[in-house]
């Protein structure tokens, strides 16, 4: 019965594991997904969070009370034919912390745990943007390839009925020619396309840790709501994990300092001892209540106090008061530095952002549309008879090139929303 019990209890593991496999194969169905299993699956994410556990640890081994120390002694002639001397104790001291030492030390420990929780959120939410700023180049090579497919078609249609019109005596053989050049420089621009986007889904692999079998989804753009550029400011100096633990080292530092000068001042150390000594006096004798002649000797029962004081001067910490002084210093100024640039920053990526969307919505209206239109009614002119077949390739070489800079353009917009969020300070799932 154990032994079915245990094999029951394998198959049951086997199936939740695999259970738990295709669940995570369904749920990468987002970008928020790809980062999500990003920060999960991140081994360097994993030595930071590795990091707030030793501060922890650090911070409850600060807390830790000198301990005290237990001495004992015994001293005998008898080894070296002194009979009658000898002398046993032990004695107990306990080193006692002045000027609140142990809180101090246990606040600059403390602040190492949310300096580490500081890196995590900023290492992560670098990670977010690069998966971000990948995804966004992948979905572009996706959708020029997409672009590039749907022209093969045509392109192969068009080739069919020029064959066809030229059988006829209706167009010159040059024309088959001239789209059979257009063909394969299609061909070409894909081929190119399909390399990057290998590239980038291997790109997507690493940073997210998902294996092979797992789909990379396909999803569509973000929807934005509309922030100002003041609101982003302020949301940066108020969530920039680098400005936090700016913050968190500078106010450490002026910890360390209060630590130090504590401890250039003396702590006490507190002892208490017995001492059991047993003397004997050679050649002297005394008699005993019962009229016997014994060797003079003396018992004593010691106990002893004490206190020690170690004597320093005003200069035995001088060097480490100076040092943690400048290191106050140069966090300060390392977050005042922070406080002026990280506006700059953020004014920096969303001036891209935007500039990226007015192209984006001039591309779309001002080309695109009009482009579509003219391609129509040259393709139309040709099959009347009224243009030659260069001029429709000229105006759909156009249009490919001006939807291929339009697929670009969206890519460099989520590229530089996703700067923008990390300049903000991240948006995580």
């Amino acid at each position: 019965m154990p032994g079915r019990h245990l094999i029951s209890l394998c198959a049951l593991l086997v199936f939740a594991a695999m259970a738990v496999g295709q669940q995570t194969e369904t749920t990468v169905a987002t970008v928020d997904d790809l980062v999500h299993a990003g920060i999960a699956n991140n081994k360097e994410l994993s030595a930071v969070r590795e990091r707030i556990a030793e501060a922890k640890g650090l911070v409850r081994q600060a807390g830790v009370r000198p301990s005290p120390t237990l001495g004992l002694s015994g001293a005998t002639g008898t080894l070296l034919g002194t009979t009658g001397d000898e002398e046993y104790g032990g004695d107990y001291s306990q080193p006692v912390e002045l000027f609140g030492k142990r809180g101090k030390r246990i606040a600059v420990k403390q602040f190492s745990v949310a300096i580490a929780e500081a890196e995590l959120q900023e290492r992560s939410a670098q990670l977010a943007f690069e998966i971000r700023a990948v995804y966004a180049q992948l979905r572009a090579e996706r959708n020029k390839l997409k672009l590039l497919d749907d022209l093969a078609d045509l392109n192969q249609e068009a080739l069919r009925l020029t064959e066809a019109r030229v059988k006829e005596g209706d167009v010159a053989r040059l024309e088959i020619s001239l789209l059979k050049v257009e063909i394969s420089r299609s061909q070409v621009s894909r081929i190119s396309a399909q390399g990057r986007l290998s590239s980038d889904e291997l790109e997507i692999r690493r940073l997210t840790g998902i294996g092979d079998t797992v789909p990379i989804p396909d999803a569509g753009g973000v929807s934005l709501t509309p922030v100002s550029l003041s609101t982003l400011k302020q949301r940066a100096l108020d969530s920039r994990a680098d400005l936090k633990a700016a913050y968190l080292l500078e106010a450490q530092s002026s910890a360390e300092t209060e630590l130090t000068k504590a401890e250039t001042k003396p702590d006490l150390t507190l002892s208490a001892g017995y001492v059991h000594r047993n003397s004997q006096f050679d050649g002297l004798y005394g008699v005993t209540t019962s009229g016997t002649l014994a060797p003079i000797q003396d018992r004593e029962n010691i106990l002893t106090f004490g206190v020690n004081v170690p004597l320093r001067t005003s200069r035995s910490g001088r060097g480490n008061i100076e040092a943690a002084a400048a290191r106050t210093s140069e966090a300060r100024f390392h977050r005042e530095y922070l406080e002026r640039t990280i506006p700059r920053e953020v004014e920096a990526a969303y001036q891209r952002w935007s500039a990226a969307n007015a192209s984006l919505e001039m591309l779309r209206t001002g080309v695109i549309d009009p482009s579509t239109t003219n391609l129509s009614v040259i393709r139309e002119a040709y099959k009347l008879g009224q243009l030659r077949l260069l001029d429709v390739l000229n105006e759909q070489r156009r249009l490919v090139d001006t939807e291929l800079a339009y697929i670009d353009t969206q890519a460099d917009a989520a590229r530089t929303w996703a700067e923008v969020e990390r300049a903000v300070g991240g948006n995580l799932p």
